[in-house]
């Protein structure tokens, strides 16, 4: 993206932001909306980033301003509050092929509106999210939005690594997008349509997509050694599913790898593999900050709409799995993990600047801290999710809470060290409304059982006002409900929390990854008021996700039928003859959200 076409989206966003706010009887000061606004269509994408760098409700004007910076600040305040101002009447414009919104009571129970195939060799990564590309806010599009999945398998003409998926409020036959005869044919008219399907490179990818602000190209990672950095510019029709794809390149279709970790820019000096980092975009400046597996942070500038090159690197720690950085524009600094500590960087004009470092993990291997780092700069703290700690919590998986300076935290014990690992929590909508300082707001954390470290459990943790300091002590401990009244060996996916406007919402996964013996479900639990009960059970539960799911992704406000929707894949592909999406074959998959309205 260009200096201006950046400017012009910035411009774009605080006038729909402010018209917003106005009419909310909200006040941003004249210097942020009092802009031209841009002539190109802005979407409103959602992808794993979106929920590691928080713009909670309180701060001061002046990390407003600064977050203004960062689109997702927009997207943020957008996915939360347009619902209550839904209430108030529509403001957003609607462009081509773009439905209203009809308001419509939900179901009382999580159904499945449809699964696809993603073929029989790999599927969508653990805990990895799928990107959500909204055309419009206020509006579902049948034509115009679209998912994005990543597919760890090699690409072949038989199996595509990276595939999308339109047409997607289908499944039944109330469908708000009824869809036609499939390729290959098939007389099922409650399905999506392959938007495209690309065999891509000449590796699978094990990590998460990230999509350009008009939606038009895709970054992510081949997981091949080196490592290599994509960027794929798409056509609609290009591959008819998961095992027929097509190599891009015609048509009007690109695709532009970087073989980053072979740099020779200042501070890079180690070709090696990626496989725990995804790209963090920095859509104001263009540029994209990752890992790799020798350690090395790296700044990739020109990444959308233009020639991504290697810009600088600098060592966090030699021959580290880095996790995927998360760049705050307020404070200027990429917070990243090695897997045992976190770090922080300042990003400049020829290379990085470090700062602090805390250790979280006493371990020496086994990589505790799988996913990157959650950033709350309104609030001032990081967080982080290990399957061990320090201390008196060596032997526990553990949350950790750590000042954006890196020089204290709190450790909240959830439960003894599981075998595989231990990924994100989320927070309830208090804490974004009220936030942690008041006092207010849940943090919900997927650990492990008391006694049974294979076995998967739900806790939560309050906060102290007027510090918002985490209570070490959980509120909410060793859930089962979570995992069937059968309760197999297994862990969670991801956990998602997403509010509608009237009702708080808990996602949680939960399966035996690479078997097919654990408890395969997806529960949803009514967050409202803060759990606290060991013995609380889910509003609704679906089953049959199996080896449990990868990390969701979301809709947000539109309320026709099948139009406000979790999106994720499964782990393994289930047992013979058994759904959801055909013996043998990896699923990707969405769920109609519980009452959403």
């Amino acid at each position: 993206m260009t200096q201006t076409a950046t400017v012009h989206l910035r411009k774009s966003l605080l006038h729909s932001l402010f018209f917003v706010l106005l009419t909310a009887g909200v006040f941003l000061p004249a210097r942020l909306w009092s802009q031209e606004p841009a002539h190109e269509h802005i979407g409103f994408p959602v992808d794993w980033s979106s929920r590691h760098i928080l713009y909670a409700n309180a701060g001061s004007v002046e990390q407003r301003v600064a977050a203004s910076r960062d689109p997702r600040f927009y997207f943020n305040w957008l996915q939360r509050t347009a619902p209550v101002i839904e209430s108030r009447g529509r403001f957003f414009g609607r462009g081509p092929g773009e439905i209203p919104v009809p308001v419509s009571k939900r179901g009382k129970h999580l159904r499945v509106d449809w699964a696809m195939s993603l073929g029989p060799t790999s599927g969508m990564p653990i805990g990895e999210t799928p990107a959500k590309y909204s055309f419009n806010l206020n509006t579902y599009s049948c034509a115009n939005d679209f998912v994005v999945y990543t597919i760890g398998a090699t690409p072949s003409a038989t199996q595509a690594n990276i595939v999308a998926f339109n047409n997607l409020y289908t499944g039944t036959a109330s469908s708000s997008c009824p869809n036609g005869p499939q390729t290959p044919p098939t007389t099922d008219y409650t399905q999506p349509t392959f938007l495209w399907s690309y065999e891509a490179g000449t590796a699978g990818s094990a990590l998460s997509p990230t999509l350009s602000l008009d939606g038009t190209e895709v970054a992510f990672i081949e997981s091949s050694t080196p490592a290599s950095f994509d960027v794929l510019t798409w056509v609609a029709g290009q591959g008819t599913n998961a095992t027929h794809p097509e190599a891009p390149g015609t048509g009007g279709s690109s695709l532009v790898r970087l073989s980053y970790t072979t740099s020779t820019a200042t501070g890079c000096n180690s070709s090696a593999a990626n496989d725990n980092s995804s790209p963090y975009v920095d859509y104001g400046s263009n540029s994209a900050y990752i890992g790799a597996n020798n350690g090395i942070l790296y700044r990739i500038s020109g990444v959308f709409h233009g020639t991504p090159a290697v810009q600088y690197c600098v060592t966090v720690k030699a021959n580290a799995l880095l996790t995927s950085p998360v760049y705050d524009e307020v404070t200027n600094q990429v917070f990243v993990s090695d897997g045992f500590s976190v770090y922080s960087f300042t990003p400049g004009a020829t290379g990085f600047t470090a700062g602090g470092s805390i250790p979280v993990s006493s371990a020496t291997t086994g990589d505790p801290i799988v996913l990157s780092p959650i950033v709350d700069t309104t609030d001032g703290f990081v967080y982080v999710f290990s399957k061990s700690g320090s201390g008196t919590n060596s032997g526990n998986a553990v949350v950790s809470q750590i000042n954006l300076a890196l020089t204290s935290q709190v450790q909240g014990a959830i439960g003894p060290t599981p075998t595989p690992y231990i990924l994100d929590g989320d927070f309830d909508n208090a804490y974004y409304t009220t936030g942690p300082k008041s006092g207010a707001g849940t943090l919900y954390a997927c650990g492990t059982q008391t006694g049974a470290n294979t076995k998967p459990g739900l806790y939560g943790f309050s906060f102290s006002s007027p510090n918002g300091i985490m209570n070490a002590a959980p509120v909410l401990s060793n859930n089962k409900n979570i995992n069937t009244a059968s309760n197999p060996a297994g862990s969670c996916s991801p956990l998602l929390d997403f509010f509608d406007g009237t009702t708080d919402r808990l996602f949680v996964g939960t399966g035996n990854y690479g078997a097919t013996t654990g408890a395969n479900l997806v529960t949803e639990w009514n967050t409202n008021t803060r759990i606290t009960s060991s013995t609380a059970t889910p509003n609704a539960t679906a089953t049959g996700y199996w080896g449990g799911t990868s990390a969701f992704s979301v809709d947000n406000i539109n309320p026709a039928p099948q139009a406000t929707s979790i999106y994720f894949g499964t782990l393994q592909p289930p047992p013979s003859g058994t759904a959801p999406c055909g013996t043998g074959n990896y699923c990707a998959v969405k769920l109609t959200q519980n009452g959403l309205q």
